[in-house]
């Protein structure tokens, strides 16, 4: 299967393109995607599960229900509570890691 290398990002008058390797995280918000990238925010038109289903999973992993992670700009996991974790990206920025989604990061991260 082929994966998408690089999001469309349309704007008012305007269409960018991304590379998916710049992409730190992935936040739902409602039926959009916001795209963070290099301390920048787009605003996809696509369902969260929808662009899941179109990006590599051996570089990106759910995280939390609403959010997707590049493994690569993942710096550290720190323990919360109950099993779960904030975990911490290469720019300082702060995630919450759900239990459930655990062993799958664990194991990008090679740690299973």
């Amino acid at each position: 299967m082929r994966y998408l290398e690089r999001l469309v990002l349309k704007d008012v008058g305007r269409v960018a393109f991304l590379d998916v390797e710049k992409v730190d995280w992935l936040e739902a918000e409602d039926y959009y995607v916001q795209v963070h990238a290099s301390g920048q925010t787009h605003l996809l038109r696509q369902p969260l599960r929808e662009l899941e289903a179109q990006l590599d999973p051996r570089r990106f992993v759910r995280i939390h229900r609403s959010t997707i992670v590049n493994v690569e700009r993942v710096k550290e996991l720190r323990p919360l509570f109950h099993g779960e974790y904030h975990v911490i990206l290469q720019d300082g920025h702060q995630l919450k890691l759900s239990r459930g989604y655990r062993a799958r990061l664990d194991a990008l991260l090679g740690k299973a």
